[in-house]
């Protein structure tokens, strides 16, 4: 008999467990029957896929039942009887597709396969399982602008997401490296910005973390883009699993691939673009704030908003490089003709417009907190904070809902530790224990609404090795952000080897918490360990940076709500 206990079982840790006696053997086909005012019986039968063959049944003798319940959104209880099956108790979709996860888990391993082998003798041992998350928003994000991610495998990272009960997938679209959607109204960007000819080997900031003289190119191709079909596809399966996808456009900065295809973007004192940056330049690749310009970005947006969907279109906004805007005469004519004193002032005129232009796309911004400590940011934006804790704090107190996605210590780029047995990347120190040892925090009158664990791609050039560095510290991320607390570590230690197993039945490539597998480590060819700058003086720089920004930033304009 193949029983999963439930003691130092289910991640993340729900609210409350007790574990009852004796277990429910599931019979060779699953019957369901539901009595809930919003909730359809192809809805559940959907949400419990797993336990195919599974139908409806009018019986109340059914093998899961679900009812609706006077529990909290995104909340459930979970009632495994050895005799009479399963109840669960549900207010929304939310709680029935948490439940589903967490009677996944109690199931054995098996049951994370695409095609069970052992379905048969599938037990589930019976417990009341009481749950609900803490926070609203809990995410991934990967940059598949810098390393293209095929369509297959952000359909499995939707499934991931979905796996340890997170509720955001963002896909960073577009960047100096590539620009990943089809777009129709300049077909340009579909043959020029979605590849490049060559990208850098190793360190992609080589030239600076190493002082190194020169960079070292591939000289293969790399490209690739998702076409509207393929968005809607994507956005419709996150849909079926409970995952919002959120589409970005990074602007005004990081936008060498868009203006190689759309020179008429770009400021007349930029330089000319061939192809998207191999990592080579770190100059400016910054779009012209003249309404021609931003007139032409409205449109682009539009498409992307149109193909994906959902409540969410972020417009980035960090690490914008405003030196251009300086001299060239059609932006200096612009800002004149706006009555704005300086170019700060003008940037912030551009998030507005951005802002505006995503709220009549019946989308909520979002914005990377630069735009924040810039000033005069639309109330109605919501601030991703990626340079520490407390300028998300700062953001909500202003007033703006935010996530919080600091640096140090959710970057998961980031190499757990400096050895030579890693891969490259751009730092290191963001360890399991790093991780667990945080929280995200709680602020208002804005909301945090909750936190998001970005993984940029510079040096993760392929699946296997983005399986590596997302998990499992992805899990320790999950189990923060449905509990809102820190993980017991190493406490938790067994129950996060437990769920490695089931990692390892879904066919994820994920490091092993001792230490890299033989065929995982850098070695000595392009992938070897270089160096790196560890995390906390990362994190301590770029607070600082924000909090010099706060400190000098004026807005001349006000906020609008």
């Amino acid at each position: 008999m193949n029983i999963v206990p439930v003691e130092q079982s289910l991640w993340p840790s729900p609210t409350s467990v007790q574990p009852q006696p004796g277990a429910w053997h599931l019979p060779s086909r699953v019957t369901t029957s539901v009595q809930h005012p919003e909730i359809a019986e192809p809805e559940v039968i959907e949400a419990l896929w797993f336990l195919r063959p599974i139908g409806p049944s009018p019986s109340q003798s059914a093998d899961i039942r679900v009812r609706g319940a006077d529990v909290p959104p995104g909340a459930y209880r979970l009632a495994v009887d050895a005799e009479r099956g399963v109840d669960i108790g549900i207010l929304d979709r939310a709680g029935l597709l948490a439940a589903a996860a967490t009677l996944r888990q109690l199931l054995p391993d098996d049951a994370w396969r695409p095609t069970p082998v052992t379905r048969d003798a599938w037990s589930v041992p019976a417990a009341v399982v009481d749950d609900q998350p803490v926070h609203q928003w809990r995410g991934l994000m990967i940059d598949v602008a810098r390393h293209y991610l095929p369509v297959n495998q952000v359909l499995r990272y939707i499934d991931l997401v979905a796996m340890h009960k997170l509720n955001v997938l963002h896909l960073h679209l577009s960047d100096n490296q590539g620009w990943r959607v089809e777009s129709r109204c300049r077909p340009r960007l579909n043959e020029v910005a979605s590849w490049r000819p060559e990208t850098a080997v190793g360190h992609p900031l080589g030239a600076i973390i190493n002082s190194e003289n020169s960079l070292t190119f591939d000289g293969t191709p790399h490209g690739g883009l998702y076409t509207h079909a393929d968005l809607a596809a994507i956005a419709a399966h996150g849909r079926a699993r409970g995952v919002t996808v959120v589409p970005e456009i990074d602007l005004p900065g990081h936008c060498a691939a868009l203006l190689a295809a759309v020179p008429e973007l770009a400021t007349s004192v930029a330089p000319a673009r061939s192809h998207p940056d191999a990592f080579a330049s770190l100059g400016p690749a910054t779009i012209s704030p003249v309404p021609s310009a931003l007139a032409l970005i409205g449109e682009l947006l539009g498409e992307v908003a149109s193909a994906v969907g959902g409540p969410y279109l972020h417009v980035g906004g960090d690490e914008a490089d405003l030196s251009e805007w300086e001299t060239a005469p059609e932006v200096v004519e612009h800002r004149k003709t706006l009555a704005l004193p300086d170019v700060a002032a003008l940037r912030r005129h551009l998030d507005q417009t951005l802002a505006s232009t995503v709220v009549e796309l019946d989308r909520l911004p979002i914005f990377w907190d630069e735009a924040f400590t810039a000033g005069g940011l639309d109330k109605r934006a919501l601030v991703m904070s990626w340079r520490g804790d407390s300028i998300g704090l700062r953001a909500a107190a202003a007033g703006h809902d935010v996530i919080m996605a600091p640096v140090d210590p959710t970057y998961l780029d980031y190499a757990e530790i400096d050895h030579a047995d890693e891969p490259v990347a751009l730092g290191y120190g963001n360890d399991v224990a790093r991780l667990a040892a945080w929280a995200p925090p709680f602020g208002g009158p804005g909301r945090v609404l909750g936190c998001h664990a970005p993984i940029w791609t510079e040096a993760v050039p392929d699946a296997r090795l983005l399986d590596y560095r997302v998990f499992p510290r992805l899990c320790v991320l999950a189990q923060a952000a449905w509990s809102g607390r820190p993980t017991d570590w190493p406490g938790r230690r067994e129950a996060l080897d437990r769920h490695c197993a089931r990692l390892l039945a879904a066919g994820v490539e994920f490091r092993p918490l001792d230490g890299p597998l033989p065929w995982q480590r850098g070695g000595t060819g392009a992938r070897r360990w270089t160096g790196g700058v560890p995390v906390e003086t990362v994190g301590a720089f770029l607070a600082q940076q924000a909090d010099d920004e706060l400190s000098t930033a004026s807005p001349d304009r006000p906020a609008t709500n």
